[in-house]
């Protein structure tokens, strides 16, 4: 992959570096701080429900996840 020598203050190198996370690159942490709601995969479907179809998939998930709750408690 091709890269880009850049210049900074050894100020902001210093607070990049204290941005790292394990096995995060300086590129990682400068994606991940430049990153906005728009680059979030699940960004397009905010406001694609309506108030009651959202209800209504909140019903679904909550039926579901106590089934799903009643199954694991009768095989433990």
């Amino acid at each position: 992959m091709p890269s880009k020598t850049i210049s900074v203050k050894e100020e902001t190198y210093e607070r990049l570096s204290r941005s790292k996370g394990e096995g995060e690159s300086f590129s990682d942490v400068i994606d991940r701080l430049l990153r906005t709601e728009d680059d979030h995969p699940l960004y397009h479907l905010v406001g694609a429900l309506d108030e009651s179809d959202a209800e209504r998939l909140r019903e679904r998930a909550r039926g579901f996840r106590e089934d799903v709750d009643g199954r694991m408690s009768a095989d433990g």
